[in-house]
């Protein structure tokens, strides 16, 4: 017998055996996926909320918590197990079922190993996507509104629309693996040359320097269908094929998404002409025009399930800020909000709040300053005479700001780094690098000497919420730097540091409550010049952003930065006036 022969055999075996083995297993999780689950309450004599003092033990936040996954094993069980036993990778795809259902059941061993201590509170499994709509919608303060959540894929599905009223959240239609807009986005992402996850972006910046010449072609590879929403031609894409993987040990990857030759093909283009500038820019033009068009739609179709003025958006997805300001004049909504964590990292936050939505004020939570800080002065102190830096110390952050405007006016570029880390993934003035807006060099400067990445990618303007209709062709608030919006045509020549090659800006709008530190910088560099924005890019040189206070001071010594701030302190490579 010829071994071609056995295989296809053994391979025929094996499959009809886990067929018969996967539909038991279906028929118990859909009967128990059919059992809706009661809310646990919280245990009487339990505070609402926990302090993040030394007071308080790991198990006591895990008690008073309950320590949420963003992924629920019995979620769209039904076609998860259908899809399995007409794969053509069975044996692979049950392989990586398994293994990941052995790292989720050692979570709680990996916890205790990690932290050295018992954990006793109780481990709930929410649905990815219910996830990611209880971050936008306990946050956004709204009664009612419509959640969306779109990303590439997280429990078999990369789309959900649901309700959302009196607290309570309703997934109504779905979108299933294989078909994803955010696969489509990643794939196109990496065929450009960005190979680490969560480049898209990079294309977003991009695609303001070319032309849509491609989008007739990328139609044939992604399309809007009115009943799923997203039709991929599986012809052109490898997340279906054999080992497929995300990696994430060390810098995040994936394998690659689309099939780079045939990709080529269909563009009638070689990997000569794919490295040039040009090219680039008319691929990301197209990929961006064709996600707008079908994100619109989704948009739009949303409105035969539920009916609401507000829209709320989550999802890797979400972050296309280029999208979301286009979204915000078409009128589909009255009112859009993106929070500060759409990503997956916002997956924590809306598993908790489902949980206690009913016990905590969501408000508390609109903050996006929930990072700690290493504020010991007495380390920092001996940090800094170590690297030979120069300080002072203001009595107070009003006077350190006064002397900050002075020098942002001098065309100094100054790092931030005070009170607690932003969650997520923008820079909203704790954590940031400023300078003037006017400077007509900021750009060539920032990229060049300090952040060391690509000169076509754009900087965001921090405004005072007060002056956004007055800046930009719009009043939209944008706390977390949501949306790019257009300039108003008298105003975008005199900001040429903030304003993109397409007259835009990914704007952050400033309220005081959030946060005043950064509000009253703002105010005090409008009195002096009268334009109440700065530019606002992360505090990083080409890598994460900075996370404590030593980290902060290599980083400022290695570039090219003028000042750091550090709390009230203000640093310099020479003698501080």
């Amino acid at each position: 017998m010829k071994l071609d022969v056995l295989r296809k055999i053994i391979r025929e075996e094996v499959r009809a055996a886990v067929k018969e083995e996967l539909q038991d297993v279906m028929n118990e999780a859909v009967k128990y996926a059919s059992t809706p689950t009661k809310m646990q309450e919280v245990p009487k004599g339990q505070p609402k909320r926990w302090s993040t003092g030394k007071s308080a033990t790991l198990d006591e936040m895990l008690q008073d918590t309950r320590l949420s996954m963003t992924s629920q094993d019995v979620s769209n069980i039904k076609e998860k197990i259908f899809y399995t036993i007409n794969s053509k990778n069975l044996i692979n795809d049950v392989s990586s079922f398994f293994k990941r259902q052995s790292k989720k059941l050692s979570l709680k061993k990996e916890l205790e190993k990690y932290f050295k201590t018992s954990i006793k509170g109780k481990i709930i499994r929410y649905d990815h996507h219910l996830s990611h709509i209880a971050s936008s919608y306990y946050l956004s303060g709204f009664k009612n509104a419509t959640g969306i959540s779109i990303d590439g894929f997280g429990d078999f599905c990369s789309l959900a629309i649901a309700s959302c009223q009196n607290n309570k959240i309703e997934i109504l239609a779905r979108t299933f693996y294989p078909n994803s807009l955010g696969v489509f986005y990643e794939g196109i992402t990496q065929i450009l040359g960005f190979k680490n996850y969560g480049d898209e972006y990079k294309v977003m910046g991009l695609s303001a320097y070319g032309k849509p010449m491609y989008k007739k072609k990328l139609e044939k590879i992604i399309e809007f269908d009115p009943f799923k929403f997203i039709n991929l031609n599986l012809k052109y894409f490898l997340h279906t094929k054999k080992n497929f993987d995300y990696k994430f040990k060390g810098t995040p990857k994936s394998k690659p998404l689309i099939d780079k030759k045939k990709f080529l093909k269909l563009l009638s283009i070689d990997n000569k002409k794919l490295n040039q500038f040009e090219t680039k820019a008319n691929i990301a033009s197209s990929a961006q025009k064709i996600f707008e068009e079908i994100f619109f739609k989704i948009v739009q179709q949303s409105l035969r399930y539920y009916r609401s003025k507000n829209l709320v958006l989550s999802g890797g997805c979400a972050m296309n800020c280029l999208a979301n300001g286009k979204l915000s004049s078409q009128n589909i909504y009255k009112n859009i909000f993106v929070p500060y964590c759409p990503g997956d990292n916002g997956g924590a936050i809306g598993s908790a709040l489902l949980s206690y939505n009913k016990k905590l004020s969501t408000k508390s939570f609109q903050n996006p300053y929930l990072g700690l800080r290493n504020n010991n002065k007495k380390e920092l102190i001996d940090f800094l005479k170590i690297n030979n830096l120069k300080f002072l110390e203001y009595s107070n952050y009003k006077k350190i700001n006064r002397k900050l405007v002075s020098e942002l006016i001098k065309k100094k570029i100054i790092a931030i780094f005070r009170n607690n880390m932003e969650f997520g993934s923008r820079a909203l003035g704790n954590t940031s690098i400023l300078c003037d807006p006017r400077l007509l060099n900021a750009k060539k400067i920032i990229n060049s000497k300090v952040k060391l990445r690509e000169k076509f990618r754009p900087f965001a303007p921090s405004i005072l919420e007060q002056d956004v209709k007055k800046w930009f062709k719009t009043s939209i608030k944008s706390p977390y730097m949501s949306f790019v919006l257009k300039f108003q045509n008298k105003k975008k020549n005199l900001i040429p540091a903030v304003c993109h090659i397409d007259q835009t800006g990914r704007l952050q709008t400033v309220d005081k409550k959030l946060n005043p530190y950064f509000y009253d910088l703002l105010k005090e560099f409008k009195k002096k010049t009268n334009v109440p924005m700065l530019l606002n890019t992360s505090f990083n040189e080409n890598e994460p952003i900075v996370e404590n206070q030593f980290r902060a001071i290599k980083t400022f010594k290695r570039t090219s930065l003028d000042f750091l701030v550090i709390n009230n302190f203000l640093i310099s490579k020479k003698n501080v006036k």
